[in-house]
């Protein structure tokens, strides 16, 4: 009992310790990025609530906000009075549903301005407490295998980290990352500690506030709430026939703590708040080159930009739902992105499911590495000694950081050889956390996740450094085994399964654009590598706003496109913003002389207000060949056998290529 006392004295001076230290040093960090001019971005634009709440008026918005209050917003000015507030007129009823989206992050904004006034530069104090409850979360994490020494170093190192402090900029994206360290505390804390029934009921709704909680600052605290029912349905200690009440009623505890906790933020939905939009964003290209992935003939989407994601939810919702264009992030809108990103998800499962099994791979394999630079600088950057202990850290962990699929693979097999169980659970923890971030594969979204493979490897050194690698039994190597290759073996099989659906519906889908009927648009050449197109698109926006798409075929001369090397076709764009320009670039294999022509299929917008147009296609430029490589353009006829349109480059041999993504090899050594 004295033992245990003195262990627990022990763990609160460490946790206050390391939570006092990591407030100090993540405000220290933002001070220092300040000064050195990078200035933090979280969609300050839409905290009128929270000053609202800050300021006793309630949670909403005015209808005419006072020009100092505007110019906060957009942060022109770091503080705001809220005696500017008296004379103007009563809260308006919300009807965005960003703002009701994000409740929690402007209640817990609104009471740091309370204290300390209503200011930017005030914030930094929330995000560093958000860095310093992590930094507890952390500890909590490493404490479970390890003693409070090894525990508390870990957590420090990567509270320290270039890869967590510079994400402190953005308090939006920062702010999730205590919830979820949070939760899978609470989870590993269920399943390796054997508790008393109360104690299993209460963590289990404990579970739920945090993530219903949480879920009122980012909304991709959803995915933990299904992962958390089915840890407690299945991997709680004790047998499972005599548990199984218990573990039913964690699991309904927990729902109905997560929607009570979630409430104000769920009883908003109906607003809208672009549930799907940001899962249509993590198909693009540019998240499929950082999942190392390999293109094949067509492409999910090319550009991660929300104009993108609006153009293509607008033209789905036309085209194929018969409804008008909604505006973005309204309720409407979440109906068409949800109804095309689930056309995208039947259609293209094995697409989906290797982009979770990259996701796993790239997070363990840069997890163990300290970088020594991030964007959009490293934090202490005027400092005479903090660079060169990021140089020496990065130095040191870099050649580590492939060792962190090695080191959890071995980990899950450890478990599973002391517990077929902890190994199963274990192994749902891995594969679900790091992969389930390939939904928008962007390190803003899982730079928390880094500590899995250092959780791991404690395991692992820990194991070896008290046993010795004879200590190890041949029973425990043999269920280990099984268990390892029965999962490898279930992974490929799925991944096989999905592939062999995905031809048979991917194949299909492009023989139709190459059998759709086409109409052929005029083009001229402006220069030798320029083609202006006249596209005259029909208007399918609702007054004022404009809209237009089309799918276009664009057929290459093999004659004359002969020459060497690489060929490429640009559709480019006129744009008021280069932010919004859509030029799309597709890289193709030069035709061969008498083979069958090459087809390119390209989706091609409009987007307008008024007399103003925002962006609109406007033609073709050509790389590596004259510009009359070009042979015909035209418009594809709308067949209701294409509910979706992609880019997709179709030569001769498109039917004998893989028609699915691929992850780049050698996946353990090659970043």
């Amino acid at each position: 009992m004295i033992r245990r006392s003195q262990t627990q004295l022990t763990d609160g001076l460490v946790v206050a310790a390391l939570f006092v230290v990591a407030i100090g040093v993540s405000w220290a960090a933002m001070r220092s990025f300040r000064e050195a001019g990078a200035e933090p971005f979280f969609y300050q634009s839409n905290f009128e609530p929270a000053v609202m709440m800050a300021c006793g008026r309630g949670f909403g918005v005015i209808s005419a906000p006072p020009a100092a209050l505007t110019e906060f917003l957009h942060v022109r000015r770091n503080d705001f009075d809220c005696a500017l507030l008296s004379s103007v007129g009563a809260e308006q009823p919300l009807t965005s549903a960003a703002n009701a989206n994000w409740y929690y992050m402007y209640a817990a904004a609104a009471a740091v301005w309370r204290v300390a006034g209503v200011s930017w530069t005030a914030l930094d104090w929330l995000v560093a407490a958000m860095s310093g409850v992590g930094a507890v979360m952390l500890y909590g994490l490493f404490r479970l295998i390890a003693g409070a020494g090894v525990a508390a170093s870990v957590a420090l190192v990567l509270t320290l980290s270039p890869a967590n402090l510079t994400k402190l900029l953005s308090l939006r994206d920062y702010s999730k990352a205590p919830f979820v360290l949070a939760a899978v505390l609470v989870l590993a804390a269920l399943v390796l500690r054997p508790l008393s029934r109360r104690a299993t009921l209460a963590l289990a709704a404990v579970y739920g506030v945090v993530v219903g909680v949480g879920y009122g600052f980012r909304p991709d605290l959803a995915v933990m709430v299904p992962f958390g029912a089915v840890v407690v349905l299945v991997f709680l200690p004790g047998t499972f026939r005599l548990n199984a009440g218990r573990n039913a009623l964690a699991a309904a505890l927990l729902l109905v703590a997560f929607f009570a906790s979630a409430w104000p933020v769920i009883s908003a939905l109906n607003l809208g708040g672009c549930q799907y939009h940001f899962s249509l964003l993590g198909l693009t290209e540019p998240l499929t080159n950082e999942l190392r992935l390999t293109p094949p003939v067509y492409r999910l989407g090319e550009h991660m930009t929300d104009a993108f994601a609006d153009l293509k939810t607008g033209d789905y919702a036309a085209r194929v739902l018969g409804a008008p264009v909604p505006a973005l992030c309204t309720a409407e809108y979440d109906t068409a992105s949800g109804a095309l990103y689930f056309d995208l998800a039947r259609t293209f499962p094995a697409d989906l499911a290797v982009r979770a099994y990259a996701s796993v791979l790239m997070i363990l394999r840069v997890g163990l590495d300290l970088p020594a630079m991030m964007v959009p600088m490293p934090p202490f950057a005027a400092s005479a000694v903090m660079p060169a202990v990021y140089r020496t850290a990065h130095a040191v962990t870099s050649p580590l950081a492939a060792l962190g699929v090695v080191l959890t693979v071995a980990a899950m097999a450890l478990a599973a050889g002391t517990s077929l169980r902890l190994g199963l659970a274990l192994i749902a923890f891995v594969l679900f956390l790091t992969g389930y971030p390939a939904i928008r594969f962007d390190e803003r979204h899982w730079f928390h996740l880094r500590f899995i493979p250092w959780w791991t490897a404690i395991v692992v050194l820990t194991y070896l450094w008290r046993n010795g690698v004879s200590a190890v039994e041949r029973p425990r190597v043999i269920r280990a085994g099984v268990t390892l290759a029965a999962l490898l073996v279930a992974l490929a099989a799925a991944l096989g399964v999905l592939r062999v659906v995905q031809d048979g519906r991917v194949r299909p889908l492009l023989q139709a654009y190459l059998d759709a009927p086409t109409d052929a648009l005029p083009f001229h050449a402006l220069d030798v590598s320029t083609l202006q197109v006249d596209w005259q698109p029909r208007d399918e926006g609702v007054p004022p706003f404009h809209r237009g798409t089309d799918l276009l075929a664009v057929t290459l001369d093999a004659a004359a496109c002969a020459g060497d090397g690489g060929l490429g076709v640009t559709a480019t764009y006129e744009a008021d913003n280069p932010a919004r320009d859509l030029s799309t670039t597709l890289r193709v294999s030069r035709p061969a002389p008498g083979a069958a022509a090459t087809r390119l299929f390209i989706p091609v917008f409009w987007q307008g207000v008024g007399d103003r147009t925002e962006l609109r296609f406007s033609g073709l430029r050509v790389a590596g060949a004259p510009v009359a490589c070009v042979g015909r353009v035209a418009r594809v006829s709308r067949d209701p056998k294409m509910r979706l349109w992609l880019d997709a480059a179709l030569d001769a041999n498109w039917m004998d290529q893989p028609l699915y993504q691929a992850m780049r090899a050698p996946r353990l050594l090659n970043r």
